[in-house]
């Protein structure tokens, strides 16, 4: 797995934004350990999650996964709120990629800190990702198994530290575009 350098983005944050960073990470340093206490094994209990779409608005908060199974009307909302936007096409979204944003989501809300997942890209057509800037030419977004994702207050170089530990498949990280990649994909990272 490749390393990629990590900078503090804290120094060209104002103080109250700051000291709310830090009090997140403070606080979100201890979830393995509130994970941990919780009974039972996290992933065999409802997976939930909370997104919303930068560029349309749209914002899902829904159990996806509940007795050991996916609950259809959920799971169909979920990819909905993660398709094209600019094709307006929805795809069956892979369940692994759900499993890696409730990790996310799942993290912060154990440690007491609801945040949604900013969703600001997941799948995308051929022609999207001919249109975006700095894809990949095999991007995963083509077969509905990436998203780029931001949480509000959480620092990109934490976010990306998060989804490495979660080793769900692969992360990028792009740190000046303030977003992480995710993907259900091999184990690998990389910065754009």
């Amino acid at each position: 797995m490749e390393n990629f350098p990590i900078h503090s983005p804290l120094e060209s944050l104002p103080r109250r934004r700051f000291l709310q960073s830090t009090a997140l990470l403070a606080a979100a340093a201890w979830a393995p350990e509130i994970l941990a206490q919780q009974s039972g094994d996290y992933w065999s209990r409802p997976r939930a999650l909370w997104l919303k779409r930068k560029e349309t608005g749209e914002e899902l908060r829904t159990v996806y996964w509940s007795d050991g199974k996916l609950v259809v009307d959920a799971y169909v909302r979920c990819c909905t709120l993660l398709r094209d936007v600019r094709a307006g096409a929805v795809v069956q979204m892979n369940p692994t990629l759900l499993d890696i944003l409730c990790g996310v989501y799942g993290w912060f809300a154990q440690a007491g800190m609801e945040r949604p997942i900013i969703v600001t890209s997941g799948y995308r057509t051929s022609a999207t990702n001919n249109l975006t800037e700095g894809s990949a030419r095999n991007s995963m977004h083509m077969v509905g198994r990436a998203a780029d994702i931001q949480v509000p207050d959480v620092p990109t170089d934490y976010l990306a530290k998060l989804g490495m530990y979660l080793r769900g498949g692969g992360v990028g990280y792009y740190a000046t575009k303030h977003f992480v990649h995710v993907d259900s994909g091999r184990l690998r990272t990389w910065a754009g």
